[in-house]
Protein backbone atom coordinates (compact mmCIF):
# COMPACT_ATOMS: atom_id res chain seq x y z
CA UNK A 1 0.00 0.00 0.00
CA UNK A 2 1.01 3.72 -0.65
CA UNK A 3 1.77 6.34 1.46
CA UNK A 4 -0.14 9.28 0.98
CA UNK A 5 2.16 12.52 0.89
CA UNK A 6 2.63 14.51 3.72
CA UNK A 7 0.30 17.64 4.17
CA UNK A 8 2.31 19.20 6.85
CA UNK A 9 4.17 22.30 5.95
CA UNK A 10 7.59 23.24 7.47
CA UNK A 11 7.59 25.86 10.02
CA UNK A 12 9.40 28.22 7.65
CA UNK A 13 8.82 28.68 4.38
CA UNK A 14 12.98 28.09 3.32
CA UNK A 15 14.30 25.42 3.90
CA UNK A 16 17.95 25.22 5.83
CA UNK A 17 19.27 23.21 3.61
CA UNK A 18 18.74 24.56 0.02
CA UNK A 19 18.49 27.54 1.02
CA UNK A 20 15.62 28.79 -1.29
CA UNK A 21 11.75 28.16 -1.62
CA UNK A 22 10.97 24.17 -2.56
CA UNK A 23 9.20 25.70 -6.33
CA UNK A 24 12.73 27.95 -6.36
CA UNK A 25 16.85 27.27 -7.38
CA UNK A 26 19.21 27.94 -4.77
CA UNK A 27 20.01 31.05 -4.22
CA UNK A 28 23.10 32.08 -5.49
CA UNK A 29 26.03 35.35 -4.75
CA UNK A 30 25.53 36.95 -8.37
CA UNK A 31 21.61 36.58 -8.29
CA UNK A 32 20.15 40.20 -7.84
CA UNK A 33 18.10 40.54 -4.67
CA UNK A 34 14.32 39.83 -4.83
CA UNK A 35 14.05 43.08 -3.12
CA UNK A 36 15.05 45.19 -5.76
CA UNK A 37 12.88 46.57 -7.90
CA UNK A 38 12.93 45.87 -12.03
CA UNK A 39 14.28 49.18 -13.37
CA UNK A 40 11.83 50.93 -15.44
CA UNK A 41 13.01 51.45 -19.18
CA UNK A 42 14.48 54.87 -19.82
CA UNK A 43 12.44 57.57 -22.23
CA UNK A 44 15.77 59.32 -22.80
CA UNK A 45 14.96 59.44 -26.82
CA UNK A 46 11.63 61.25 -25.85
CA UNK A 47 13.18 63.69 -23.69
CA UNK A 48 16.57 64.95 -26.26
CA UNK A 49 13.89 64.82 -28.80
CA UNK A 50 11.60 67.32 -26.96
CA UNK A 51 15.01 68.92 -25.95
CA UNK A 52 16.00 69.62 -28.97
CA UNK A 53 12.57 70.13 -31.02
CA UNK A 54 12.38 72.98 -28.34
CA UNK A 55 15.98 74.77 -28.98
CA UNK A 56 15.23 74.18 -33.03
CA UNK A 57 12.02 76.24 -32.91
CA UNK A 58 12.96 78.41 -30.28
CA UNK A 59 16.48 79.44 -32.56
CA UNK A 60 14.71 79.69 -35.89
CA UNK A 61 11.91 82.01 -35.04
CA UNK A 62 14.62 84.10 -33.00
CA UNK A 63 16.80 84.10 -36.42
CA UNK A 64 13.96 85.01 -38.07
CA UNK A 65 11.92 87.70 -35.61
CA UNK A 66 15.73 89.14 -36.38
CA UNK A 67 15.78 89.75 -39.97
CA UNK A 68 12.01 90.31 -40.04
CA UNK A 69 12.47 93.03 -37.59
CA UNK A 70 15.43 94.87 -38.88
CA UNK A 71 14.95 94.40 -42.61
CA UNK A 72 12.27 96.52 -43.34
CA UNK A 73 14.48 100.00 -41.57
CA UNK A 74 17.56 99.40 -42.65
CA UNK A 75 16.08 98.93 -46.19
CA UNK A 76 13.95 102.50 -46.07
CA UNK A 77 17.16 103.92 -44.60
CA UNK A 78 19.63 102.60 -46.79
CA UNK A 79 17.81 101.63 -50.21
CA UNK A 80 15.43 98.80 -51.81
CA UNK A 81 17.54 95.93 -52.04
CA UNK A 82 19.26 93.94 -49.53
CA UNK A 83 22.50 94.98 -51.15
CA UNK A 84 21.90 98.37 -50.80
CA UNK A 85 22.42 98.34 -46.81
CA UNK A 86 25.61 98.47 -45.29
CA UNK A 87 27.97 94.73 -45.32
CA UNK A 88 27.82 94.62 -41.37
CA UNK A 89 24.06 94.31 -41.67
CA UNK A 90 24.45 92.50 -44.51
CA UNK A 91 26.64 89.90 -42.62
CA UNK A 92 24.32 90.15 -39.98
CA UNK A 93 21.37 88.82 -42.29
CA UNK A 94 22.82 86.14 -43.77
CA UNK A 95 24.45 84.71 -40.89
CA UNK A 96 20.64 84.54 -39.88
CA UNK A 97 19.37 82.50 -42.76
CA UNK A 98 22.58 80.44 -42.10
CA UNK A 99 21.81 79.17 -38.95
CA UNK A 100 18.91 77.93 -40.37
CA UNK A 101 20.63 75.07 -41.13
CA UNK A 102 21.90 74.52 -37.31
CA UNK A 103 18.22 74.73 -36.02
CA UNK A 104 16.70 72.50 -39.00
CA UNK A 105 19.43 70.16 -38.41
CA UNK A 106 18.40 69.62 -34.47
CA UNK A 107 14.69 69.49 -36.09
CA UNK A 108 15.31 66.40 -38.12
CA UNK A 109 17.69 65.36 -35.27
CA UNK A 110 14.25 65.57 -32.94
CA UNK A 111 11.89 64.41 -35.35
CA UNK A 112 14.04 60.96 -35.37
CA UNK A 113 13.99 60.70 -32.13
CA UNK A 114 10.50 61.26 -31.21
CA UNK A 115 9.70 58.85 -33.90
CA UNK A 116 11.96 56.39 -32.06
CA UNK A 117 10.39 56.85 -29.00
CA UNK A 118 6.61 56.15 -29.97
CA UNK A 119 8.33 52.97 -31.39
CA UNK A 120 9.85 52.02 -28.46
CA UNK A 121 6.86 53.30 -26.26
CA UNK A 122 9.36 55.55 -24.07
CA UNK A 123 7.85 58.68 -23.61
CA UNK A 124 4.91 58.83 -25.91
CA UNK A 125 3.50 62.07 -24.75
CA UNK A 126 6.89 63.70 -24.60
CA UNK A 127 7.51 62.28 -27.87
CA UNK A 128 4.40 63.31 -29.15
CA UNK A 129 5.35 67.00 -28.38
CA UNK A 130 8.78 66.77 -30.00
CA UNK A 131 7.20 65.42 -33.47
CA UNK A 132 4.46 67.97 -33.36
CA UNK A 133 6.78 70.72 -32.68
CA UNK A 134 9.72 69.50 -35.25
CA UNK A 135 6.82 69.32 -37.76
CA UNK A 136 5.38 72.89 -36.75
CA UNK A 137 8.99 75.16 -36.88
CA UNK A 138 8.93 75.00 -41.05
CA UNK A 139 5.59 76.43 -40.94
CA UNK A 140 5.86 79.32 -38.43
CA UNK A 141 9.30 80.33 -39.81
CA UNK A 142 7.69 82.07 -42.83
CA UNK A 143 5.06 83.37 -40.23
CA UNK A 144 7.05 84.47 -38.26
CA UNK A 145 9.19 86.72 -40.94
CA UNK A 146 6.23 88.18 -42.56
CA UNK A 147 4.33 89.14 -39.58
CA UNK A 148 7.53 90.62 -38.33
CA UNK A 149 8.51 92.75 -41.33
CA UNK A 150 4.26 93.92 -41.38
CA UNK A 151 5.04 95.10 -37.92
CA UNK A 152 7.71 97.08 -39.23
CA UNK A 153 6.05 98.22 -42.18
CA UNK A 154 3.18 99.31 -39.95
CA UNK A 155 5.33 101.36 -38.11
CA UNK A 156 7.30 103.23 -40.86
Amino acid sequence: MQSAPSLARPSSPRDPSAGALAHEPPLSASAPSPSAAPSRPRAAASTWALVLALVALLGSVAAMAFVGLTVVPMETASGYYLTDTPAPYQAAVFTAFGTLLLWSALGIAALVLGIVALVARRGTARAIAAIALATAAPVLLPLVLLGAMAVDIARF
